[in-house]
């Protein structure tokens, strides 16, 4: 428990620093900055003290891959908790809505409690655009990068395997498998690397468009980390804003890894990396087939990218689109993107092995039962151990689906919206079929709990609830 708590520890004071940003931003608009500055000092020393006063004994001084993924659970429920303290005064100190809404920054859904976002200080706004940005990388990327590699030369051979497993559960839970040449800490650097290298490059582009330098900032912030929080009560309609948006949100949902690749300039790595030709090959082929009933091309594919990586964008009301694009939408949001991004969904490496696997289960099934059928994915030789575990993350997925369904239809909700709602919160994108502010709290506590389920995949929060009731 000591070490959870003084690892959580060293997180809070990582986040408070990013406070900084809109604190400067609340200065130069003229806005009230106390909300930023209690987050910020309170953050802060509660994570020194935390830090300094859960030393853990000698013989327990790293974490097992179980603790791992339950301080990756605790992150995700602490930040936001006190994250929520700044949007309590918009909010009439709904506890439940602020909190649903901090939720919803750090898990880089982007469903909102708010009616109306022009009115909103464009400080409030920004930290609600940071917020996807940290959940979106995954802030426990940067405490890894920082804090892997402390202490090593005092551990021994067996503490440090220990910790590698609980880094590499950490690193996991973020949505992150592959790792560089170079060990971990080198991974995590070129990915930070990377993702600060992109947002840049974002900002420049949407400048390049003509956006405003405050929208430029915010909304690179929510399409690379594949958010969807947006900055205005309509959304942008130049055909170059929103290109460069889909540009960006198409990088945020592919792997870090195959960016890596191509910085690089491995191209054959890169062109032949199978899960990113997959997603294309799909989006694609999902475009072409809104084609034929969209009546804006320019907005149907904006729509269907903001879907398919799990952004969330909206620019029409779902009333206004065709019931096939919408279906084709909804399929998008379940499959997401790639591993190692900052997309949603069950991923598109997931879906891949299961059809594969189905494949090779009919192909054993034909064959005599001494037969040895070698499960060939990728032109490689796959573990049967990992298309179960494959089987039973989706399994678990579309449970928890079907049960957030089956409540929002208790309360009276058509299939329709309950499927959508249910498909975006888990998905972690974001779209909206109602009014989420006007919702009855119950209902936002499932979907909290579906942000969450989506944005740890699952298991992390489960382990947690079970650690907590053992």
């Amino acid at each position: 428990m000591r070490i959870l708590l003084r690892n959580l520890g060293y997180l809070l004071v990582i986040s408070s620093f990013f406070r900084l940003i809109p604190i400067v931003a609340g200065l130069i608009y003229g806005e009230d900055i106390r909300g930023f500055l209690f987050t910020f000092g309170f953050s802060l020393v509660l994570g020194v003290v935390l830090a300094l006063f859960s030393r853990p004994k000698e013989n327990n001084k790293t974490m097992t891959l179980t603790q791992g993924l339950i301080l990756s659970a605790l992150a995700f429920i602490v930040l936001p908790a006190i994250s929520m303290i700044t949007y309590l005064p918009s909010m009439n100190y709904d506890y439940i809505n602020a909190y649903f809404e901090a939720i919803s920054g750090f898990t880089t859904t982007g469903l909102t409690v708010y009616g109306s976002l022009d009115e909103l200080p464009k400080s409030l706004l920004l930290w609600r655009a940071e917020t996807q940005w940290m959940g979106g990388i995954g802030i426990i990327i940067i405490f890894l990068f920082l804090f892997s590699g402390r202490r090593k030369s005092q551990q021994k051979a067996v503490d440090l395997e220990e910790a590698s497993e609980a880094s590499m559960a950490l690193y996991q839970a973020q949505g992150f498998g592959q790792k560089l040449e170079g060990g971990l800490r080198h991974t995590l650097a070129v990915v930070m690397a990377i993702y600060i290298g992109y947002t840049l490059f974002g900002v420049l582009l949407l400048l390049l468009t003509g956006m405003p330098i405050y929208d430029a900032i915010a909304m690179s912030f929510t399409a690379l980390s594949t958010g969807g929080f947006s900055v205005h009560n309509t959304f942008y309609t130049n055909g170059w804003q929103l290109f460069v948006l889909s540009v960006i949100m198409i990088l945020g949902s592919i792997s870090f890894v195959v960016h890596y690749k191509m910085l690089e300039g491995k191209w054959k790595e890169f062109f032949f990396s199978f899960e990113k030709n997959v997603f294309f090959a799909i989006l694609i082929l999902c475009g072409l087939l809104t084609l034929t009933v969209a009546t804006d091309i320019k907005i149907a594919f904006f729509e269907l990218v903001s879907a398919f990586t799990t952004t969330g964008y909206g620019v029409s009301h779902y009333a206004l689109l065709p019931p096939l694009l919408i279906f084709v939408m909804m399929l998008g949001m379940i499959m997401g993107g790639s591993s190692a991004s900052t997309a949603g969904g069950i991923k598109v490496f997931r879906i891949y092995y299961l059809m594969r696997g189905i494949g090779w289960h009919i192909k054993k099934l034909s064959n005599p039962p001494s037969a040895v059928i070698p499960l060939n994915i990728h032109g490689e030789e796959t573990d049967e151990k990992d298309l179960s575990n494959i089987a039973i993350f989706v399994i678990a997925y579309f449970l928890s689906l079907l049960i957030g369904i089956i409540i929002f239809l208790l309360f009276g909700f058509g299939f329709f919206d309950s499927a959508f709602q249910m498909v975006s919160a888990l998905g972690t994108v974001g779209l909206q079929s109602v009014e989420v502010g006007l919702i009855h709290p119950f209902l936002k506590i499932i979907l909290i709990i579906a942000m969450l389920f989506g944005r740890l995949e699952i298991f992390p929060i489960l382990i947690l609830i079970r650690r907590i009731f053992k």
